[in-house]
C-alpha cells in the first residue's frame, strides 16, 4: 500500500491509506460528473476512480448542431492515484465545495477547453441509495449535486468560443455501483419481492432561474405512482425551501422517448404548487458515449482495466430528438440507449428565466404517456 500527502490529514474511515477502499467490492468507485450548457451546446465531463480494479477513467462528450462527439479516457490508477488526470484530460478542485477547474489539452474530437465551474448553490446531499438482490448488496452509494456557472473557453475545430457564466452543474458520488466495474450477476432462488426494481420513469433536474436555483429528482412506477421524491430550492437571499412533490406534463418527439418541452409543477413544503415551463435548448446527449452502459469499444463498461494507458477512444455520430434512439457505430443498435441528458430553457414562476439540466429516462412501459 502506498501513502500520499492526503494521508497526513486526520479523516481516515478505515485502517488503510486513502487510496485503498474500506471494501474490496470491485464495484466501489468515487468520481464526478459535470455538465456545461447554453443554446445548442451541451458538454459533459466525468472522471472516476475505481481503486479495487486499479483504474481511473473519464470522458468528454459534446452534443452540438445535431451530432455528438465523445472521447473516453482510461489509465492505471496507481502509483499516480492523487492526480485527477488522464492524458490530456485534467480536473482540479481549486476551492472545495466552490470551484472546479476542467481542462482538455487536445483530443481526436477536435475539441479542447479550459473551464472553471463556480457553485451558485450549496450542495444538495441526496438520499443514499441501497439495493440488494438475493441478500447481496449491489448498490450502496451517495451523491451531492450543485448548480454552477462556467467560465473560460472552448475550442472546437479550431474555432474558439468564450464561455461567460454559462449554466452548469456538477455532482460527486461514491460507493458501490453495480453498473460499473466487472460484470457480476447475483443469483439465487425465492427472491424477496421488496428487492424488485419498480422504477420506470426518472427525472433528475438541477436548475437555475432568476432569483433562485434548485434541484429535484423522482422515480415513478409503471402506473405513474411516485416511488421516491426529494428536492429543494436555494433562494438568492440564502433561504432554503424544501420541495415535497412534482407533477409533470411533458411533450416528446413523435415515436420517441426524447423530451421536447412541457411543464412541471413543484410543491413547496407549505403545500403550494409552482409551475415551470421547459423547452429544448439544443441537441440532447446520451451518456453511453461516455462509456456508461457498455459504451467502450471493447463492449465493456466503465471501471475495467484497459492497460497502463492512457487509452483514448473517440466516436462521432448524428443525434437529435427526432432521430429516436441513436448511438455510436461500434455499439449494436439494439443496445443503444439514446439521449437522456436534455439541456432545457426554463421559465419559472413570475416569468423568471434560466436553464435546467433535465436528465430523463423511461425504463420499459409507462402508462401516463402511453409508452408500452
Amino acid at each position: 500500500m502506498q501513502l500520499s500527502d492526503i494521508d497526513d490529514l486526520p479523516f481516515h474511515q478505515a485502517p488503510t491509506p486513502f487510496n485503498v477502499a474500506a471494501t474490496s467490492d470491485v464495484h466501489f468507485n468515487d468520481g464526478y460528473y459535470h455538465a456545461i450548457f447554453a443554446q445548442d451546446w451541451y458538454m459533459s465531463i466525468g472522471l472516476r476512480l475505481h481503486p479495487n480494479v486499479n483504474v481511473i477513467d473519464g470522458f468528454v462528450t459534446l452534443a452540438h448542431k445535431g451530432e455528438q462527439r465523445s472521447c473516453r479516457f482510461s489509465r492505471v490508477l496507481r502509483p499516480r492515484h492523487t492526480e485527477l488526470a488522464i492524458g490530456p484530460l485534467k480536473m482540479e478542485v481549486t476551492e472545495r465545495m466552490r470551484r472546479t477547474r476542467l481542462a482538455l489539452a487536445d483530443s481526436p474530437a477536435g475539441l479542447s477547453f479550459d473551464l472553471e465551474l463556480e457553485a451558485v448553490s450549496p450542495p444538495y446531499f441526496e438520499a443514499p441509495y441501497h439495493h440488494r438482490r438475493f441478500g447481496i448488496l449491489i448498490n450502496d452509494l451517495v451523491r451531492y449535486t450543485m448548480v454552477c456557472r462556467a467560465s473560460g473557453s472552448i475550442v472546437l475545430d479550431g474555432l474558439e468560443t468564450k464561455v461567460d457564466r454559462w449554466h452548469a452543474i456538477r455532482d460527486h458520488s461514491w460507493g458501490i455501483r453495480a453498473s460499473m466495474g466487472p460484470h457480476t450477476s447475483p443469483r439465487g432462488v425465492d427472491e424477496d419481492p421488496s428487492d424488485a426494481d419498480l422504477r420506470r420513469f426518472r427525472l433528475w433536474v438541477p436548475f437555475e432561474v432568476e432569483g433562485h436555483a434548485g434541484f429535484f429528482q423522482t422515480h415513478e412506477a409503471e402506473d405513474g405512482s411516485t416511488l421516491d421524491f426529494e428536492g429543494a430550492l436555494f433562494m438568492a437571499d440564502g433561504r432554503q425551501v424544501p420541495l415535497t412533490g412534482v407533477r409533470h406534463r411533458l411533450r416528446y418527439a413523435p415515436g420517441t422517448h426524447n423530451v421536447l418541452g412541457g411543464e412541471f409543477d413543484l410543491r413547496h413544503g407549505d403545500g403550494s404548487w409552482h409551475t415551470y415551463r421547459i423547452s429544448l435548448a439544443g441537441t440532447p446527449a446520451d451518456v453511453q458515449g461516455g462509456g456508461y452502459y457498455s459504451g467502450w469499444n471493447d463492449g465493456k463498461r466503465t471501471g475495467m482495466y484497459r492497460g497502463a494507458g492512457p487509452v483514448i477512444e473517440y466516436d462521432r455520430y448524428a443525434c437529435g430528438p427526432e432521430l429516436g434512439v441513436t448511438g455510436a457505430a461500434h455499439i449494436p443498435a439494439k443496445r443503444h440507449i439514446g439521449p437522456s441528458e436534455f439541456p432545457m430553457f426554463l421559465t419559472g414562476p413570475d416569468g423568471a428565466r434560466g436553464m435546467a439540466h433535465f436528465e430523463h429516462y423511461i425504463f420499459g412501459p409507462y402508462q401516463p404517456y402511453g409508452f408500452t
